[in-house]
C-alpha cells in the first residue's frame, strides 16, 4: 500500500500529474484544483495523500493534498455504484467540506450538479455517509456560507438551463465547467455563460 509519496513535480496533464521520487515518475490522478495549484508547483517539493486502487485491469494511483481529501474519497468510493473518477468530480466541484455540507444536509441539488452524479447516486450518497460524516461533521448548519450560497446558485443555473430543453446531465455539466473558471458568479451570469459554451458545442 502507498500511502503518499513526497517528490517534486515533473508534469502537471488535465486529469493528472507526474510526481518524480527520487527520479521514479509515479502518475496521480488528482481533482482538478489540486491539479491547478500544483501546476502552478512544477519542480517544487510536495507530499501527496495517495490512494492504491487495484482493479482486474490494472491499478491507478490517486491523490490528494491533505488527508481529509483522501478520507472523504475512500469514503465516497464505498457506496455502490460510485468509482474513483467519479469521487475525484465529487472533491474537485464541491471541495470535502462542501460534499459533507451536502450530505448532512441532504442537499442533492448540489450534489447532482457534479457532472457524472444523478438523482439516484445522490440518494446513495445521503443514504449511505450521512451516519458516517455526521460524527466529525463541524460545518455550517446554514445557507450562509460562500461555499453553500455557491451551491444554491450552481443548482438554479442548471434549473434554468433544463427549462430551457437541455438535459440535467449537459446542464450540469456546462454550470460546473463556468463554475470552476469563476465560482463567485451570480445565478444569472452562471446562465449565461453556460449558454455560450453550448452553443460553441
Amino acid at each position: 500500500m502507498i500511502a503518499c509519496l513526497t517528490g517534486k513535480v515533473d508534469s502537471v496533464s488535465g486529469e493528472s500529474c507526474i510526481l518524480d521520487v527520487q527520479g521514479v515518475g509515479y502518475q496521480v490522478f488528482m481533482p482538478l484544483p489540486a491539479l491547478e495549484q500544483l501546476s502552478r508547483s512544477e519542480a517544487e517539493t510536495v507530499k501527496i495523500y495517495t490512494y492504491y486502487h487495484l482493479r482486474e485491469d490494472g491499478v491507478s494511483l490517486y491523490g490528494f493534498l491533505t488527508p481529509d481529501d483522501k478520507n472523504i474519497f475512500e469514503k465516497i468510493i464505498g457506496v455502490s455504484g460510485v468509482g474513483p473518477k467519479t469521487a475525484l468530480a465529487i472533491i474537485g466541484g464541491l471541495s470535502s467540506e462542501g460534499f459533507k455540507d451536502a450530505i448532512i444536509h441532504e442537499d442533492q441539488r448540489a450534489l447532482t450538479s457534479v457532472s457524472g452524479v444523478g438523482a439516484k447516486t445522490a440518494q446513495r450518497l445521503i443514504l449511505e455517509l450521512k451516519g458516517k460524516i455526521a460524527k466529525t461533521y463541524t460545518g455550517s448548519l446554514g445557507m450562509s456560507s460562500t461555499a453553500n450560497i455557491q451551491r444554491s446558485n450552481m443548482g438554479d443555473a442548471v434549473d434554468a438551463l433544463t427549462a430551457l430543453g437541455y438535459s440535467t446531465k449537459e446542464a450540469a455539466a456546462a454550470v460546473e465547467e463556468v463554475h470552476q473558471s469563476n465560482p463567485s458568479l451570480t445565478t444569472p451570469e452562471l446562465v449565461r455563460q453556460a449558454l455560450r459554451n453550448l452553443g460553441r458545442k
